[in-house]
């Protein structure tokens, strides 16, 4: 008869997840089930030591950087007002400024470009009409947020409103308004912003910190292979009596001597002399399975990284069909993903003080597009010329007439090949002789009447 259990007796607790008991799967003498995380964040000082020591660790945070900024950006506006805004651009060392801030931000978590405006009101919202004289770059670690607003209908929600900046000198601090600082953050944690906050003081997480294991066991293996290169061919001689020798002083000082002669004789004539009752060997190790270990950890650091392999280390992609493409994609997309959705919020407040600083006034027109880092090679360029020309000639028609007014599509056709700068200087040519429209030339489409 089976034994009903009491409503008294202890309730055992329910588990979600895959269990064995046959083969201790999801018990608790499985080995993977003790498993966890452990929070363990690395101080600034840490993470400089890093950077500084491991090649590794700076291509982790330079190379997104530099990918950013490299190419920079093209305004679009008159010519003369591009001029102007690229020349106060060059003028503050803007692209310099950005990619150090990148990079401070990626080692230590967050950092900020203070706006060095005319004026000692720093704890005041910025003046746009006000003279914009330099940039300067400040680490996380000396730009303190004073509160974080909590309220909901304030812009500044989530974030800070105003910093605290101590200076290193006389230790006296500084407050400045979040509206002179363009903010750079690291890794953002997403969850309980508060919380957050609290524990990265504001700011975000290195993007150093994640990556550090693979960084630090890929250093490792390429060091004890460097001691394996000293340790490949160890020669080993066996004597009678050895042991016997070195406990008598005496007997030490000859077997000295012998081997000493030994090696003389080896180095001289390559051949090695010894007693008959003696042995000799050579010991080599060997190194098969290494190289392939190498890769796989060179695709978990590159993993971390968040590059592929190609850049991080400058190889070229194994296999037989891998070209190295779609990883150069991917990686090109996070880049531009960071430069729309990092670094172009970052610089508005910026960006507005140095369009109404270079041109007087603040064109609504005036905006500006990233340059792709994925350049079109020469045949590249050549065959979208030709595939826009005949879309071009497909549309304007041959003997059935125009799909679309001429005068339109000519306008499109011009900005196209603009964009694509397989013209140089069209669109100064087109404002010098005019448009299709404004020369009021016959138009002979090939259409007979």
């Amino acid at each position: 008869m089976p034994v009903r259990k009491s409503r008294n007796s202890p309730r055992q607790p329910m588990q979600d997840g895959l269990q064995n008991v046959v083969a201790n799967l999801g018990t608790g003498r499985d080995k993977a089930a003790h498993s966890h995380y452990v929070a363990s964040f690395m101080s600034p000082a840490e993470l400089q030591t890093a950077y500084r020591a491991s090649w590794l660790a700076q291509a982790i945070i330079n190379n997104p950087a530099e990918d950013a900024t490299r190419k920079w950006r093209k305004w679009r506006a008159p010519a003369e007002q591009i001029t102007k805004i690229e020349a106060l651009e060059k003028k503050l060392q803007l692209p310099a400024r950005v990619k150090d801030a990148l990079q401070t931000a990626g080692l230590l978590g967050g950092s900020a470009i203070y706006m060095n405006m005319d004026g000692a009101d720093q704890d005041q919202p910025i003046d746009e009409t006000k003279e914009l004289r330099s940039l300067v770059v400040l680490p996380c670690t000396s730009l303190q947020p004073v509160e974080i607003v909590r309220d909901i209908n304030s812009i500044y929600y989530g974030k800070a409103e105003l910093y605290r900046m101590t200076t290193t000198g006389d230790k006296s601090e500084v407050i400045i308004h979040a509206s002179r600082l363009a903010i750079f953050m690291g890794n953002k944690v997403p969850g309980d912003q508060w919380l957050t906050n609290a524990i990265n003081r504001g700011w975000g997480d290195s993007r150093l910190q994640p990556a550090l294991d693979p960084v630090m066991q890929y250093d490792s293996t390429m060091a004890n292979m460097a001691s394996l290169v000293y340790e490949a061919k160890v020669d080993v001689f066996k004597f009678a009596g050895f042991a016997d020798a070195l406990g008598n002083s005496a007997d030490e000082a000859g077997l000295t001597r012998r081997l000493s002669a030994q090696a003389a004789m080896k180095g001289i004539n390559g051949a090695v002399v010894i007693d008959m009752q003696d042995d000799y060997q050579q010991k080599s190790a060997t190194f098969s399975g290494l190289p392939e270990l190498v890769a796989k950890q060179q695709e978990g650091v590159a993993g971390a990284a968040g590059q592929p392999v190609t850049r991080i280390f400058g190889r070229a992609v194994a296999g037989l069909s891998g070209s190295g493409d779609g990883d150069e994609r991917v990686y090109y997309d996070r880049i531009g993903h960071m430069q729309a959705d990092d670094i172009t919020p970052a610089l508005s407040v910026l960006d507005e003080v140095l369009i109404t600083q270079a041109l007087g006034t603040r064109p609504p027109d005036v905006y500006y597009t990233w340059t792709p880092l994925r350049q079109l090679s020469e045949s590249e360029r050549a065959d979208v010329f030709v595939k826009t020309a005949n879309a071009a000639r497909s549309l304007a028609g041959t003997t059935a007439g125009p799909i679309i007014p001429l005068d339109a599509l000519s306008d499109s056709v011009v900005n196209e090949l603009t964009e694509q700068g397989v013209l140089p200087g069209l669109d100064q040519a087109i404002e010098q002789y005019g448009t299709l429209a404004e020369q009021d030339l016959p138009i002979d489409n090939g259409v007979q009447e």
